[in-house]
């Protein structure tokens, strides 16, 4: 069928049409939008449109790709799964990883590709810490709880790796088994997270695999409604992650309020941290950083950054200290510690200190931006952040 053809079985005006009416009539948004979501598109020689006059375009709707996906996954044979199902190469390598399972579930998940593009940039670099400690056997993480999980996008991308990592005959025993996904909001788990989980359990119950003597287990995920981590039990979850949240709500998830007696992450007895603010001004970090290495002991372990959308976005790996004891963490890191030699990171920096220089023409910096700065000017090998805040005339610096 040809394209005119098409066109008109969906009832979409001809291209030429739309294009003299965009061009003609419509302001640039308006003109952008509906460029973007009528005219026409390639793909693999054929004619597609995006476009609800016409919703039999994609006749394999995104639950089908999603099992297609794990059964690649799962399968000794990625190449020639992918080949059977839908015909269609989900994997560009021999075999999937963990970030494969993530993105794939990410996508089929997302409502459009610039939704889904965004929320993996910036959710990419977070799950890269999540699995750090699964490449150790020296201490195993069992369990991870994404609080305040909304949606639920990024607690069932975890899931579904888990439930890859124990469906396949060769899992590697020391990734998590389990998955929660706690929420304040009834209305966004309900609508979201438990609905999209209660879709996607069906999708499982459908897949085959390789061996037929091998029962399919369950997607490993509970979501639970709770406030902060009221929601877990001491034990149940030894990693936490948080992520689009200020600082300071994350500070009252973790340590508590001012007039609480014990830390609630202490009470539950979680070992690693996972944290990923929405806000990634200096002071922001440093109330943050504080917070988790002065206030609880614990240790930075790693960082990763993401710029998206006009944003910073640092992702921060905590653990906690051995002993446990506040008193002898002698080495504060501050935010950036991993990054030095990060190209985003430097243009972080040097976008900061540009900023600090106006803020400070009318006032003075706040105390943690100015412990950030001297932490700027005491870095080695650095000289060019140096000249950027050369405006900053305190002679005192900080000390790593």
């Amino acid at each position: 069928m040809s394209s005119a053809a098409f066109r008109l079985r969906c009832g979409l005006p001809p291209t030429h049409h739309l294009m003299a009416f965009a061009s003609s009539s419509m302001t640039s948004p308006v003109r952008s939008h509906v460029l973007y979501h009528h005219l026409a598109f390639q793909c693999n020689g054929h004619s597609r449109y995006i476009s609800k006059s016409c919703d039999k375009v994609n006749k394999v709707n995104r639950y089908d790709r999603f099992r297609a996906c794990l059964q690649v996954a799962v399968s000794d044979n990625n190449f020639e799964a992918t080949q059977r199902i839908h015909n269609t190469q989900v994997f560009s390598k021999d075999a999937a990883d963990p970030l494969d399972v993530a993105k794939s579930t990410m996508e089929i998940m997302s409502s459009n590709r610039r939704s889904f593009n965004r929320t993996w940039e910036r959710m990419n670099p977070l799950i890269q810490l999540i699995l750090l400690p699964s490449k150790s056997s020296s201490n195993r993480m069992k369990s991870v709880a994404d609080v305040g999980c909304d949606h639920g996008m990024l607690a069932l991308s975890l899931a579904c790796i888990a439930w890859v990592n124990q469906s396949r005959d060769d899992s590697n025993e020391f990734l998590f088994s389990k998955v929660f996904g706690t929420d304040l909001s009834s209305q966004a788990l309900e609508n979201g997270g438990i609905a999209s989980f209660q879709r996607v359990n069906d999708a499982l119950s459908k897949i085959g695999t390789a061996n037929d003597n091998k029962s399919l287990i369950e997607l490993p995920i509970k979501f639970r409604i709770g406030d902060g981590l009221s929601a877990l039990q001491p034990g149940e979850a030894n990693a936490i992650v948080i992520a689009g949240m200020g600082v300071h709500t994350m500070l009252d998830i973790i340590v508590g309020k001012s007039d609480a007696s014990t830390p609630p992450i202490e009470s539950l007895e979680s070992e690693y941290v996972f944290l990923q603010p929405t806000n990634s001004r200096p002071q922001h970090l440093i109330i943050l950083y504080d917070g988790l290495q002065k206030d609880l002991g614990w240790e930075l372990c790693d960082e990763k950054v993401a710029f998206v959308g006009g944003r910073w976005y640092i992702s921060s790996y905590f653990r906690r200290n051995d002993d446990n004891n506040r008193e002898t963490i002698s080495i504060y890191r501050f935010p950036g510690h991993y990054l030095l030699d990060n190209e985003i990171f430097d243009n972080y920096v040097r976008h900061h200190l540009e900023w600090l220089k106006q803020v400070v023409e009318k006032g003075p910096l706040a105390e943690e931006d100015t412990r950030w700065v001297k932490h700027i000017l005491s870095l080695t090998n650095k000289n060019e952040w140096k000249m950027l805040a050369a405006w900053y005339n305190d002679e005192d610096t900080a000390t790593e």
